[in-house]
């Protein structure tokens, strides 16, 4: 990491890919130590209308989504284009 904190000029893009079906086993990882730009879900539509039924997962994977910490695969090509 030292290098990146060193680095002049723009810093790469450091994402993680899961396919986690707990929002927070996610959230670790998401809200971990910071050195992650991002965490791209491979089904985040329809991690989304699983955890429904579960009021702390469900509100856990708000407060991700919300805190845009957490996003869907098909968002990453387009994050990556900025």
């Amino acid at each position: 990491m030292n290098l990146i904190r060193n680095r002049k000029g723009h810093t790469p893009h450091i994402v993680a890919v899961t396919a986690e079906p707990l929002p927070t086993r996610i959230a670790s990882l998401a809200l971990g130590t910071g050195d992650l730009d991002c965490v791209y879900h491979i089904a985040l539509h329809e991690l989304e209308i699983v955890v429904m039924s579960n009021k702390d997962q469900h509100e856990m994977l708000r407060s991700l989504i919300d805190g845009k910490r957490l996003r869907d695969i098909i968002d990453l090509p387009f994050d990556l284009a900025i």
